[in-house]
């Protein structure tokens, strides 16, 4: 394999991401990660990884290499069975589907196929348009997140125009055995990646069916180029509480959910500041409780009282004005309290 693809699969594959989904579990150290090492008994780290340069090196039994060394090692494979587990190829039907970094080209085009064709579909759907007004999501956030809306018909005679693959396209969660699209009648909400389509969610515009939906593929963390870099970090619970902060220009991610894995959340561990704006229910305020205690005491801001999530104080008089006066207030308390410790 040439130098260029093997780069690439190295870039596509951070060894420090890699690390953590075979169960090594990293800490930061200035601009470096520690862990006990995977290939010797030890009771104190002595792997460090080197992002810079995306090598590692144990102290101890003096393992390293890249993230295709690492793989060759902890997987007990040879080289080109490592570049192929890393790449994504090889796989049969009854293989787990991959993790969002290692779709192959096919997954790949098909999910580009629905996301263009689902925000065609939206930019010329009043109904759902009026549904996003309502949500306090305008036009501009809906461009420049590529929202989309599935009327149920299209997909499937774009897929066999263009010859992509209806049965892998089942195996994503984008179409039944019948034809018919799961994502019918929803909002959908795509993840992009350096602008490709990794993951969607669709919200249904009829509270009697069930609200979210979800491809057949690993959840990711909404909005993660979005926050990749910077040194204030909001974190929310919900597709559409991420999609106001959008629209309020914040540096914004959302879990999708409540629970996810402590190695999942390492890129929050780059951020100076990580304010968490989670919904003021019982699970919401338990997971704000919880990841504060695994990232290390964020930011908790809370919504003002009757107000459940940020989508809803979207909607609020003055709901844009709120936030920022409490977010003010946040970090007003922040400096009293660091002057005290002072």
């Amino acid at each position: 394999m040439a130098s260029p693809e093997i780069d690439l699969i190295k870039r596509d594959n951070p060894l420090e991401r890699v690390m953590s989904e075979h169960g090594v579990k990293l800490q930061r150290r200035g601009g470096r990660f520690v862990a006990r090492c995977p290939f010797h008994d030890e009771q104190h780290p002595s792997l460090v990884v080197y992002p810079d340069t995306r090598s590692f090196y144990c102290f101890g039994c003096r393992a390293s290499g890249d993230v295709i060394d690492f793989v060759r090692r902890i997987e007990k494979v040879d080289f080109k069975e490592a570049i192929r587990r890393l790449s994504g190829t090889g796989r049969d039907e009854h293989t787990p589907l991959p993790p969002p970094s290692r779709l192959t080209v096919d997954d790949q085009l098909i999910l580009a196929a629905a996301a263009n064709v689902y925000h065609e579909t939206l930019l010329r759907s009043d109904r759902a348009l009026r549904y996003l007004e309502s949500r306090g999501v305008g036009g501009a956030v809906a461009r420049r997140c590529r929202l989309g809306f599935s009327d149920g018909h299209l997909l499937r005679p774009l897929l066999q125009r263009h010859r992509l693959n209806l049965r892998r396209a089942g195996q994503l969660g984008l179409l039944r055995r019948d034809g018919s699209e799961p994502m019918a009648g929803r909002v959908v909400i795509p993840e992009l990646r350096e602008g490709q389509c990794i993951w969607m969610v669709g919200r249904a515009l009829d509270d009697r069916r069930l609200k979210y939906l979800g491809l057949s593929l690993p959840k990711p963390i909404l909005g993660y180029e979005r926050v990749r870099g910077q040194r204030r970090v909001f974190v929310t619970e919900g597709a559409f509480d991420y999609l106001t902060g959008v629209a309020w220009n914040l540096p914004i991610c959302a879990l999708l959910g409540t629970h996810v894995r402590a190695e999942r959340l390492a890129f929050l561990q780059r951020a100076r500041e990580v304010v968490l704006v989670f919904d003021t229910d019982e699970p919401g305020r338990a997971a704000a409780t919880e990841l504060a205690a695994t990232l290390g005491s964020p930011a908790v801001l809370a919504l003002p009282d009757g107000v459940k999530d940020l989508s809803e104080l979207a909607n609020q008089p003055n709901g844009r004005q709120t936030f920022f006066e409490l977010l003010r207030q946040l970090g007003a308390r922040k400096e009293a309290g660091d002057a005290a410790t002072h």
